[in-house]
């Protein structure tokens, strides 16, 4: 029982933490259960890349018309209104997640203590029953809590690829006005002027176009409750 509570409150622990999304990695003891902004967790060379972007400031206009443009994929989404609206529902929804964990870390305590001072006053046989009754509880309420992290992880997920379905129209128009065949990420890039990279140029027209894309792709309890109705309290539902 007290190895079961260890767990939980390490649940506790790593489940509530949000970092700033915009500007590096989430902290967390466990990436898996960890409420986390795709696009800001950028992976990090062992070595610096000696990737460079020239300045075209006082180069002719005509540089500007190319066939290959280049952006920042992750600027481009995390600094859109869709980004920012994004990132502002993670960090509320992950709020909400930190603070029912810590409800229910002080319920499953409460208990905890209440089962240990009923131990010196209960046959052997009840005691045990009734500490093997909250070990499956706390294991299912941990798991149950993992699991909204994992939901929303991947809501975070399938919003930026809708973001990024919805842009191809307005990218297209980008490259037919710069003559350009194709858009590529500019940090694979060894070097290139800047002259071509589009990434303001669309965050721009995104916002215009796609506005904050609100509703684009429902929360998890949204999509839940339109499935199966209104999610109970893990623990109210339990019986004494």
């Amino acid at each position: 029982m007290r190895r079961m509570m260890a767990e939980w409150r390490n649940l506790g622990a790593v489940g509530v933490i949000l970092a700033a999304l915009s500007s590096g990695p989430v902290l967390a003891q466990d990436p898996e259960v960890t409420p986390q902004m795709p696009g800001s967790d950028l992976a990090q060379p062992t070595a610096p890349l000696p990737s460079s972007t020239i300045s075209t400031q006082g180069m002719p206009e005509q540089a500007v018309n190319a066939p290959i443009l280049t952006l920042d994929q992750d600027v481009l989404y995390l600094s859109s209104d869709w980004g920012k609206r994004a990132q502002a529902q993670l960090e509320a929804e992950g709020d909400v997640i930190s603070t029912e964990n810590e409800r229910l870390t002080k319920l499953l305590s409460s208990e905890e203590t209440q089962l240990t001072e009923q131990r010196g006053t209960l046959p052997p046989a009840e005691f045990r029953k009734l500490a093997e009754s909250f070990d499956l509880r706390a294991t299912e309420v941990r798991r149950e809590r993992a699991q909204a992290v994992q939901q929303l992880n991947a809501w975070a997920e399938a919003d930026r690829s809708a973001f990024f379905r919805a842009a191809l129209p307005v990218m297209g128009q980008i490259m037919q006005e710069h003559g350009a065949v194709a858009v590529l990420d500019r940090r694979t890039l060894f070097v290139s002027l800047d002259a071509i990279d589009v990434t303001q140029d669309l965050i721009t027209l995104l916002n215009d176009e796609l506005g904050d894309g609100e509703g684009a792709v429902p929360l998890p309890q949204e999509a839940e409750a339109e499935g199966s109705g209104q999610a109970g309290d893990p623990l109210g539902q339990q019986g004494e």
